[in-house]
């Protein structure tokens, strides 16, 4: 049973190209990327304020006369709002959707106000409307926040053509090149801006790649420390055991090696050899995400000092956890649902959430010989002093598993 048991452990953990594949798609987690979104937004939207108070009352002089009397509050809701409406990204909970969506309303919105002003006219000016010329550079400035830098200078110019087009569609009397070259100086000034944007924006993605590189290695590390140890113990006391066998099963010294080895794998099959070993929390993440199929979307946050340690007794405790509530999520979720876990280590406090939008059921009417949750979370993490657990489900609203640890 011991080497049944400890096999059967090797075998459940992730090849190395399941590894390589999980890495791939982990680089999709974006803590610094959502960062310094929420930040690029909130600075875009405190320029659509300032320009507001500073624009506004030129529109306002410049429309007298000349477009309908409600042509103010529609331009300004239309060119504003979206800006306006970035500063929203901070509390959001997905906000590189939510900025998406705004950002992408911002050019929009300048070319319909455009737009409404060539066909709200009510009068002519012989002063050019140069209201919307000052700042519709801030609109490609938040697309550069979510979309390539092709798509912001593509925004750019048609924003600036847009209200090359207000100055001009009410003033006859003005010089068209003189407002084209408005626009292009307008086009060439505000470039860097939206390059700069871009390319902080990209900086916060590139550092996401390297975290979870640097996280990916360290489980790669540690899942092969663990195969070269059970190739040692094989070799070392199984295969010499064997060989012993067969070379004279009547020597006494074979029943010893023999005991040797058993007690050895009941050992690695158990990881209670180690229960004194304190772990740094970078080998934690490493230990439980080896514990999680690579094929599902991993989010890790470390707010603990490099030098902060956890017994390995609540590690495993928690890896072998975590590894229950995948599984039954994987289980019993149905085919087509989405599972996610979320890591959260500080300083003398682990905390780990399963979460998956499948089926879902009713705690309260599961049977007592249905083991799965109750024994491998439950029980294990009421096993280690300090350690929690949860299960939150309902049918039809998926399943949250949560698993954690908090230093007595």
């Amino acid at each position: 049973m011991a080497t049944v048991s400890a096999l059967r452990r090797l075998a459940s953990r992730p090849s190395p190209d399941g590894v390589e594949a999980g890495f791939r798609r982990e680089c999709q987690s974006s803590v610094e990327h959502d960062r310094i979104l929420v930040v690029m937004s909130t600075i875009v939207a405190v320029g659509y304020v300032v320009y507001l108070f500073v624009t506004l009352p030129a529109m306002l002089v410049e429309a007298d006369g000349v477009v309908v009397d409600w042509y103010p509050v529609i331009g300004t809701t239309l060119t504003f709002g979206p800006g306006l409406a970035l500063i929203a990204v901070r509390w959001a909970r997905a906000p590189q959707r939510r900025a998406l969506v705004i950002a992408s309303a911002c050019p929009v919105g300048a070319v319909a106000a455009a737009g409404v002003w060539g066909l709200a006219g009510i009068g002519e000016s012989p002063e050019p409307a140069v209201w919307m010329l000052d700042f519709v550079g801030l609109a490609a400035v938040a697309v550069a926040i979510v979309r390539p830098v092709r798509e912001a200078l593509l925004a750019l110019v048609v924003c600036k053509s847009a209200a090359a087009y207000t100055a001009l569609a009410h003033s006859p009397g003005v010089e068209v090149g003189a407002m084209a070259r408005e626009a292009v100086f307008g086009v060439l000034f505000t470039s860097a801006f939206v390059y700069v944007t871009a390319m902080v924006v990209r900086a916060g993605a590139s550092l996401d790649v390297s975290r979870s590189e640097a996280a990916d290695l360290v489980a790669v590390s540690v899942r092969n420390d663990e195969l070269t140890r059970f190739d040692g113990l094989i070799h070392d006391h199984v295969i010499s055991t064997l060989v012993a066998v067969n070379a004279d099963r009547r020597d006494p010294r074979v029943a010893a090696l023999a005991s040797s080895a058993l007690a050895r794998l009941d050992e690695l099959a158990s990881e209670d050899g180690d229960g004194d070993e304190q772990v740094y929390g970078a080998e934690l993440v490493a230990r439980i995400r080896t514990a999680v199929d690579p094929t599902i979307e991993t989010v890790v946050h470390v707010d603990a000092p490099p030098t902060s340690t956890f017994d390995s007794s609540t590690v495993r405790a928690l890896s072998e956890a975590v590894g229950e509530a995948v599984r039954n999520s994987r289980t019993h979720a149905g085919a087509h649902s989405d599972v996610m876990v979320v890591i959260d280590v500080a300083d003398g406090r682990v905390s780990v959430v399963v979460a998956d939008d499948g089926i879902g059921f009713d705690p309260d009417q599961v049977a007592n010989d249905r083991l799965g949750l109750r024994l491998s979370v439950r029980y294990r993490m009421e096993s280690v002093d300090g350690g929690w657990s949860r299960v939150h489900s309902a049918p039809g609203n998926g399943t949250t598993v949560e698993v954690g640890w908090v230093r007595p």
